[in-house]
């Protein structure tokens, strides 16, 4: 699958024109992790985002396990909009495969094409007015 297909997986880019998500497929790396390896610790900073493409990952906060995410699974998106400490964490379950885009590279993307500045914009005020309307109609 192209990685440009695996972003629109994700709801944080689902809504972005193709030129966009282009843009930020260039920044992807793939990452091979073996199983027991720990991608990355709760309160760790966030420097990057994963889409699991082969294996499992085990997801946990305070040693208690919260999901576990195979293929077109992802995790750590928000660490690409800002530097909060990480949530919890994720562990290679099986030997896993990870694409990544780390923040740096999101970043830089986004500096150099206002154009994509401009469609997250658009991207993240949508998905805060979902939110919102769903929080209302709880």
């Amino acid at each position: 699958m192209a990685a440009e297909d695996q972003l629109t997986r994700v709801p944080l880019f689902q809504d972005l024109p193709k030129k966009s998500l282009e843009r930020i497929a260039k920044t992807i790396r793939t990452r091979n992790f073996r199983a027991g390896d720990v991608i990355f610790k709760e309160g760790e900073e966030g420097v990057g985002f994963f889409i699991v493409t082969k294996g499992k990952v085990d997801i946990t906060r305070g040693g208690t396990k919260l999901a576990s995410n195979g293929p077109d699974g992802f995790f750590g998106e928000m660490a690409l909009l800002d530097h909060h400490r990480r949530s919890a964490t994720v562990t290679a379950a099986e030997d896993t495969e990870c694409l990544a885009i780390m923040r740096s590279d999101f970043l830089a993307e986004v500096r150099n094409n206002p154009d994509l500045a401009i469609d997250m914009l658009a991207a993240m005020s949508k998905r805060i007015r979902d939110l919102d309307e769903r929080l209302s109609q709880s």
